[in-house]
């Protein structure tokens, strides 16, 4: 049952496919749930006027994202979404972080499965590598320090794993609309375009196929991780086939694919079949981390892409919504949150399982 005093939490996209599952996710732990639909910045305002959290569902985020960013600011309301998208989450902190920081609030981009899973499962690999201690609430009452800023590690690589993967149509146009983009890597000190077809060997654990190869992708995790953890090259991974011969092809795609013009996206038309299953899904995330002779690395494997991504928006939103204290401004997940019991409580409510290379 909602309490009176329940916060209020909007959602904006509600009714696309990761927005119901929100929306139902909220309502079950007692929040007043808002549905948003589009509209312009002053209808924006008066829907958001009055709500503790915006959660912004409604894809593609290079679309709404900054416009949905500057009416939840207007309300007075911390703002999430389930974007991973890598250069809308590069544009955000950029553009709007300072303002976000003027008004008291918190910006949290990127809280779904990328890049928030992939964000703190390095997250705490690499806090087991460095012997940091980061004991406590998985909400953060205050900033915390960069890890390993006095001796970066020498490599984050954050790879995602799908089999049977069903996109919907949001994710499609997402993905269209980066044809011709170049991932990005973190390098040293700066973001720069990685190299045409890289890949590597990662192991996504039995249920999918053991070894396999993964291209490199625009992750959003390549955007968030350096905001905590020094690092000298940070990069993200995707592997949507076990079958090495497919995964060769997809090797030769990509570096095609960085040579289409950015508007080629816009000639492809999303299709979803009418009985496509999300729910048959597998995944894992595939977090690995490096310091000279040193590794760890965390794997997070689960299924419906979807699901899971609205259980990280949820919860972000709910934590957002409770708490008294803490960072504000534009924040990566591992800024506003502790890694381990982060990642715990989201797997828990996730049907996710983990699996650290450490005790």
């Amino acid at each position: 049952m909602t309490s009176p005093s329940a916060p209020v939490i909007a959602v904006f996209g509600a009714a696309g496919t990761v927005g119901r599952r929100v929306c139902e996710l909220l309502a079950e732990s007692g929040a007043v749930v808002r549905r948003v639909g589009r509209g312009d910045a002053a209808a924006l305002a008066r829907a958001f006027d009055g709500a503790r959290v915006v959660v912004n569902a409604a894809g593609p985020l290079r679309d709404t994202a900054a416009a949905v960013l500057a009416a939840a600011i207007a309300a007075g309301a911390h703002y999430v979404d389930v974007g991973g998208e890598q250069a809308v989450l590069r544009a955000l902190y950029e553009e709007h972080e300072s303002a976000v920081r003027r008004a008291g609030l918190v910006a949290l981009p990127g809280a779904g499965l990328d890049a928030a899973i992939g964000d703190l499962a390095a997250a705490w690999a690499a806090a087991h590598l460095v012997g940091a201690d980061d004991a406590g609430e998985a909400v953060r009452s205050a900033p915390a320090p960069r890890l390993a800023e006095d001796h970066p590690l020498d490599e984050i690589a954050v790879s995602y794993a799908f089999d049977d993967l069903a996109l919907s149509a949001g994710s499609q146009r997402s993905l269209f609309g980066e044809l011709g983009a170049r991932a990005l890597v973190w390098r040293r000190d700066r973001w720069e375009a990685g190299r045409a077809g890289d890949h590597r060997r990662i192991n996504a654990g039995p249920a999918l196929g053991g070894e396999r190869d993964a291209v490199g992708y625009a992750g959003g995790a390549v955007i968030t991780i350096p905001r905590h953890v020094a690092a000298q090259l940070v990069a993200s991974y995707v592997s949507v086939t076990r079958h090495p011969t497919a995964a060769a092809a997809l090797r030769v795609m990509a570096r095609a694919l960085s040579l289409l013009p950015r508007r080629a996206g816009a000639a492809l038309v999303p299709y979803v079949a009418p009985d496509a299953d999300y729910g048959a899904t597998q995944l894992a995330v595939v977090a690995q981390v490096r310091r000279g002779f040193q590794a760890a690395q965390i794997v997070v494997h689960g299924h419906d892409l979807y699901r899971t991504t609205a259980v990280v928006a949820a919860w972000s939103a709910r934590c957002l919504a409770e708490r008294r204290a803490g960072p504000v401004g534009l924040c990566a997940p591992g800024e506003l949150w502790r890694a381990e019991p982060a990642l715990r409580a989201i797997a828990g409510a996730a049907d996710l399982t983990i699996e650290p290379s450490f005790g």
